[in-house]
């Protein structure tokens, strides 16, 4: 299973949500220079995690399954392949198109 740094990912989730760190400090019962701290951590108490959840509305205890970790990985093959999809198929288009008007 992958490391997975639990504090970068609860950066990137209050990154994405609308409140201030002191707003997200407040409604996890923390300081902003704990919120921080939080940030730098390679682990945490899951009763902190669950709040941390509660309060920007994310499942960060998916991070930890096997079956999510699979998942994102066969995702991210997925999008590499449909990119070439798309770029081949605009390449078939836009020559189709030039022989077209001949």
């Amino acid at each position: 299973m992958e490391k997975i740094h639990i504090g970068n990912e609860i950066k990137k989730a209050l990154d994405s949500s609308d409140l201030s760190v002191s707003a997200f400090a407040e409604k996890i019962n923390k300081t902003r220079v704990n919120v921080y701290s939080i940030f730098k951590r390679e682990s945490i108490d899951t009763d902190l995690l669950l709040k941390i959840c509660e309060v920007l509305g994310v499942d960060l205890f998916k991070l930890y399954s096997t079956d999510f970790q699979r998942l994102a990985s066969a995702m991210e093959e997925l999008k590499k392949e449909n990119f070439l999809f798309d770029k081949i198929n605009r390449a078939l288009v836009e020559k189709y198109e030039v022989s077209k008007k001949k």
